[in-house]
């Protein structure tokens, strides 16, 4: 049998599972070299780890390595009920200690952002850079800011069905997150070139979860969508300047999902964080990740 070359081997995914205090799993994802920078990436909502990889091999960024997970209660990984945003922490320290991994940098894509933050202040003797792709803002925060205020019309609509409680998260669920991909629903929240990039990488996609034999979830995403909405209206449970990382916030100019506001808000309260914009781009960052990697892996004596 021959043997595959380097270059395949660094874009060829693996999976595997991470224990947690107290039983739990975590389902986790590495792809590229051994011997370069680790970033850990963090999924939105609702989805899985599985999308920042498949962006990766289609890239090619091996000049990182890839590590992403499966957030509690999607794909392989055991829910946690009533889990805040400061709980993505334990879960990212966990998979450093179980790859022997002293530090990262980290990124959050849309619902994964905020997350992101939060790796980045909760671990910073762990965390080196952290990147905030498409993301929100908290739900109330100093100055007057309302997460409510400026996002599209069914955004709006999900974060006050949130201020209801777990229900009110829950009907907008089987309403409208549930069918994303509704044409009637899809053409309110993605622009055309977001469309475009999808159907591209759908095959590609597809291939990875086969290689890697990814079986059903067994768990609701009906419920881990719940808990993530639950946790974006309560406090996030760190304070947005105790982060000292280097932190960089992308946002689409096209984005039909999350506001701008929101970013420009954030780079207001985040010491030593910066924002880039970016034409012609919306929610999906796929075309952007290289240039997004390699911000994150940057040297850090370098601007």
């Amino acid at each position: 049998m021959q043997e595959s070359s380097p270059i395949e081997k660094y874009l060829t995914p693996r999976v595997f599972d991470v224990q947690m205090p107290g039983g739990s799993t975590i389902r986790a994802y590495e792809v590229g070299p051994p011997d370069v920078p680790v970033v850990i990436g963090i999924h939105g909502t609702p989805s899985i780890g599985l999308g920042h990889i498949v962006n990766y091999v289609a890239s090619g960024a091996i000049f990182c390595r890839l590590v992403t997970f499966d957030r509690q209660g999607y794909g392989g990984s055991t829910p946690q009920p009533g889990r805040k945003v400061r709980d993505i922490a334990p879960v990212v320290e966990a998979i450093l200690d179980h790859l022997s991994v002293d530090i990262a940098s980290v990124f959050g894509h849309s619902g994964g952002g905020m997350l992101a933050l939060a790796t980045a202040a909760l671990l910073p003797k762990r965390i080196s850079r952290a990147a905030f792709l498409g993301g929100n803002g908290p739900n109330f925060g100093p100055g007057g800011f309302d997460y409510a205020d400026g996002p599209s019309p069914l955004m709006r609509d999900e974060i006050i069905e949130a201020r209801k409680g777990p229900e009110g998260s829950r009907e907008f669920y089987r309403r409208v997150a549930a069918n994303w991909h509704d044409p009637e629903i899809e053409h309110q929240l993605y622009p055309e070139n977001d469309l475009r990039i999808e159907r591209l990488l759908a095959p590609l996609k597809d291939k990875i979860a086969r290689q890697l034999a990814l079986s059903a979830s067994p768990y609701s995403e009906e419920d881990a969508y719940v808990d993530d909405t639950q946790a974006w209206v309560s406090p996030w449970g760190f304070e947005l300047g105790s982060i000292t990382v280097p932190t960089r916030l992308f946002w689409g100019l096209e984005d039909l999902f999350a506001a701008r506001r929101h970013s420009d808000w954030l780079q207001t309260q985040i010491p030593n964080s910066s924002l880039e914009l970016f034409p012609h781009v919306g929610h999906n960052f796929s075309q952007l990740m290289p240039h997004v990697l390699a911000w994150l892996v940057m040297n850090k004596d370098r601007p």
